[in-house]
C-alpha cells in the first residue's frame, strides 16, 4: 500500500467513523514521565534512600495522579504527617521549576505530531492532562502544538470530568470517541465516561496493564496509523 493510498485511507477512517480524539500528555503524546520521576525523587531525597524509593515507585505506578494529591499522599503515608499549606506550595512551586524546561524539550512518543497533524483537519481533538491547566497551556505552547487542540484542560479538575464536561459542551458522541492514555486514570475516565480507550504505553510490564490487562494498546503513534486498516478504528 503506498502512503498516499494510507492516509487517504486514514482521513476516511477518522471522518466517517470519530467524532473526537482526546489525549493524556505525558507518555501519550511526549516521553516525559521520567522527567517527573526525577523530580519527585530530588524532592524527597532529604528524608532518605528509603522514603526517595517509595515516591519514585508509587509515581511511575500511578501516572495519572496531581502532583498535589501525591505531594499529600507521600507526607501522610511515607513521612506519617499531614502536609501544611506552605508545605504544599513551596513543593509545587519547586516541583514547576524542576520540570517544566525539562518538559518543553522531551522527546515526543513517536509519531505523535505527525499523526496529530493528520487527524485535526478532519477530526476535533482535545488534551487532557494531570498537569496544572495554566502550567500545561505553558508547555503546550512553548512546544509548538496548542494548535492542534480544539481545547486544554488540566488540574485540580479530575480527567473524568474533564473528559465529561468536553463531550457535553462540544454534544460529542461518546461511542465515536477515543481517548489515548497510559494511566489507570486515564483508563478510569474513558469507562465512566464510555470512551474507548486506547493505550499508548512503553511496553507489556507497563502498570497500567496490571490493572486493565485486555486493553488495546501500542507503543507509539506511528503503530497505531500503521494499525488505521484494521477494525480499531470502526468500533
Amino acid at each position: 500500500m503506498t502512503q498516499t493510498k494510507k492516509n487517504s485511507n486514514h482521513s476516511e477512517l477518522l471522518r466517517n467513523n470519530k467524532n473526537a480524539l482526546f489525549f493524556d500528555f505525558d507518555g501519550v503524546l511526549v516521553d516525559s514521565v521520567e522527567v517527573k520521576t526525577r523530580a519527585f525523587a530530588r524532592l524527597f531525597s532529604q528524608y532518605g534512600p528509603a522514603v526517595e524509593e517509595k515516591v519514585i515507585d508509587h509515581h511511575r505506578k500511578n501516572g495519572g495522579m496531581t502532583r498535589i494529591e501525591k505531594f499529600r499522599w507521600y507526607y501522610k503515608e511515607f513521612l506519617g504527617k499531614p502536609i501544611s499549606q506552605h508545605e504544599m506550595d513551596d513543593l509545587c512551586k519547586k516541583f514547576a521549576q524542576l520540570v517544566i524546561d525539562e518538559v518543553v524539550v522531551a522527546p515526543e512518543i513517536l509519531g505523535a505530531t505527525d499523526f496529530l497533524e493528520k487527524c485535526v483537519p478532519k477530526i476535533p481533538c482535545f488534551l487532557i492532562s494531570a498537569t496544572p491547566e495554566e502550567e500545561i497551556h505553558l508547555i503546550v505552547s512553548r512546544r509548538g502544538i496548542h494548535s492542534f487542540f480544539e481545547e486544554i484542560r488540566g488540574a485540580p479538575t479530575k480527567k473524568s470530568e474533564n473528559l465529561s464536561q468536553l463531550l457535553q459542551k462540544f454534544s460529542l458522541d461518546p461511542d465515536r470517541c477515543i481517548f489515548f492514555g497510559d494511566a489507570e486514570t486515564d483508563f478510569l475516565a474513558a469507562q465512566r465516561c464510555h470512551v474507548r480507550f486506547i493505550g499508548v504505553l512503553p511496553n507489556s510490564e507497563a502498570p497500567l496493564l496490571k490493572v486493565a490487562p485486555g486493553i488495546e494498546w501500542f507503543k507509539n503513534f506511528l503503530e497505531i496509523q500503521h494499525s488505521l486498516s484494521s477494525p480499531i478504528f470502526e468500533g
